[in-house]
């Protein structure tokens, strides 16, 4: 039996976990609760042990081999079929990164969102990370846009390209729970051997949210020559690419504010379309904001619902 003072601290963690999560309808099994729990110094029997305390206490439920906040079997059910679905489109996933990294300048691809957490429904997107040459991101990234919308007519479905960034800023500049998530979860896909370990030894801030994830050592594929992609590089190059680079990245900063600049406040603008030489993000929903700010919420209500006082974001 542990302490007062850690059981209460692991009761806390699987609890945020469980809240986490339930903002996406998506149970958890006792080993995704030990890795997403925000703390540390816990065993896995100490977690075991807190989920049949909570459970006894109808704090949470157990149905098959998940946990959640909520009793419906439904959830259950929601999640192992987006699972499968999931399953059934990496392959798919794997096409699509390969066809992205064979651009000029790409240098990895990741998958991420919901895909990245092996989930899939009908209104999921295949959302790619995508790391690229310092100085081109902006014609990588252009380039990708006109192939989605020539070629695959604007589709977003299975072909998402909304966040870049370039190899020699590989930090996260939002370091929140949201982004801890969306980076532990991230699945490379294509090009990654060179940038998965550098990746995370950048952004070593997501243990102070994420303690328990452990970066592994990833089975890569060799690497492929795509003869073309460098002789396109090499092009572009002398065709004065950072002059390129820089008119597109404004012209991308004018639409973007042009579209969007008026349905938020400059800090959320910011962070939602992030322009920058080295990062491009454009998430239309700000789902990072809607996120954590749910997180904080459902926090709230449940401990206020339980009168736990010592369940606090």
């Amino acid at each position: 039996m542990v302490d007062e003072m850690l059981e209460t601290e692991t009761l806390e963690g699987v609890l945020k976990a469980l809240v986490y999560y339930d903002i996406f309808s998506y149970p958890l099994t006792s080993e995704e609760i030990f890795r997403y729990m925000p703390t540390n110094s816990v065993t896995v029997a100490a977690v075991n042990e807190a989920l049949s305390w909570l459970s006894e206490r109808g704090y949470i439920f157990r149905i098959e081999k998940y946990y959640s906040i909520q009793n419906k079997a439904s959830l259950v059910d929601r999640r192992v079929a987006g699972n499968e679905r999931a399953d059934s489109l990496m392959d798919l996933a794997k096409r699509r990164a390969r066809t992205i990294f064979s651009f000029p300048f790409v240098r990895a691809v990741f998958a991420s969102g919901s895909f990245s957490k092996n989930y899939m429904d009908e209104k999921s997107d295949l959302d790619f990370f995508i790391i690229t040459k310092p100085n081109r991101l902006w014609i990588a990234r252009m380039l990708l846009v006109v192939y989605k919308r020539l070629f695959l007519f604007n589709s977003h479905k299975y072909f998402c390209v909304n966040y870049f960034i370039d190899s020699d800023h590989l930090e996260i500049e939002e370091k929140n729970i949201f982004t801890a998530t969306e980076l532990a979860t991230l699945v490379p896909l294509y090009g990654c051997e060179d940038f998965y370990k550098p990746l995370f030894d950048k952004n070593r801030w997501m243990k102070s949210f994420l303690p328990n994830v452990e970066v592994k050592a990833k089975d890569f594929s060799g690497k492929e020559t795509f003869r073309m992609k460098h002789f396109l590089e090499s092009v572009i190059d002398r065709l004065g690419a950072d002059r390129w680079d820089t008119h597109f990245m404004n012209m991308t900063d004018r639409r973007w504010v042009r579209m969007y600049g008026g349905k938020y406040s400059d800090d959320d603008f910011s962070v939602a379309f992030k322009t920058k030489k080295y990062t491009s993000k454009n998430h239309r929903q700000h789902f990072q904001k809607t996120v954590t700010d749910r997180y904080r919420e459902k926090l709230s209500a449940f401990a206020k619902q339980f009168n736990l006082q010592w369940l606090h974001d």
